[in-house]
């Protein structure tokens, strides 16, 4: 909330500024449709990786992903991204092709 001084003709009144309210239900870095599939990942995650960090390639996360029902691996490897920051910490292992792996730090 912010407020501003407005001159009207006849006196000056300040006038308080709401900003718009996003949705409460956000999850990942981007609003998206698949939650279902976004909380059978999270709780595959949490599952999976007791001992942190690990390390965990691309090729695993995709197992993931088909363990959930989701068909295409690119889906599973653009939901786990969609994930970091929310339900998982670490960093990418990048090559010249994208990340080939995660060093995942903390689970929640």
């Amino acid at each position: 909330m912010f407020c501003t001084t407005v001159s009207f003709p006849v006196e000056r009144q300040t006038v308080l500024v709401f900003p718009e309210r996003r949705s409460a239900i956000r999850e990942g870095r981007h609003r998206t449709p698949d939650r279902q599939q976004q909380i059978r990942m999270r709780e595959v995650l949490k599952d999976r990786f007791e001992n942190i960090p690990v390390h965990v390639p691309r090729s695993e996360i995709e197992a993931l992903g088909a363990e959930i029902g989701l068909e295409d691996p690119a889906e599973a490897a653009r939901l786990f991204d969609r994930l970091k920051g929310v339900s998982w910490r670490g960093d990418y292992v990048r090559s010249d092709d994208g990340w080939v792996a995660a060093w995942v730090r903390e689970v929640n």
